[in-house]
């Protein structure tokens, strides 16, 4: 890694700590930096630095607790809490309190969470349809949709039976 690099890497740090959200201005933070003499090389590897680090969970990430009415505690990783919003970390915690899921579900739900929002804009109507995906008892989707006002009630995966 050259000086430029390590300059580059120092900006974007900065603005990250200024609430400048990297996904949603990169375009103008590359002609900004473009501007300043860097180049397109040095840049996408410092973007490349910067979000390199891999989505995933392992079994360090949460535990079982069997004193907890859900019988699930989980902690958000540093990866989560930045993609995350206030309010995707509201929904995730009060899925995981409500109790009707399982660990594995809770886990491919966030997983794939992450996914979406490394690359876009999380939206409520898409955490609905990771959770209509990964769910597969209809009581539960029923009661998660009437537990949350975020949801559109009328989007339950009842309607696509075959």
């Amino acid at each position: 890694m050259n000086k430029k690099v390590i300059e580059i890497l120092s900006i974007l740090i900065h603005k990250m700590l200024n609430d400048v959200d990297l996904w949603k201005k990169q375009e103008d933070i590359v002609i900004e930096l473009e501007d300043k003499g860097y180049t397109i090389e040095n840049i996408s590897e410092a973007f490349d630095i910067l979000f390199s680090e891999v989505i995933s969970v392992s079994d360090n990430d949460y535990y079982i607790d069997q004193e907890m009415p859900s019988g699930y505690n989980r902690v958000f990783t540093k990866v989560e809490s930045f993609y995350f919003t206030k309010e995707m970390k509201s929904i995730i915690l009060k899925l995981n309190a409500m109790g009707i899921l399982t660990a594995d579900e809770l886990e491919i739900i966030i997983f794939r969470m992450s996914q979406l929002a490394a690359a876009n804009n999380l939206e409520t109507d898409l955490v609905w349809e990771i959770i209509n995906e990964v769910v597969d008892d209809s009581e539960s989707l029923m009661t998660i949709s009437a537990e949350f006002k975020e949801f559109n009630s009328g989007l339950l995966k009842q309607q696509r039976v075959n």
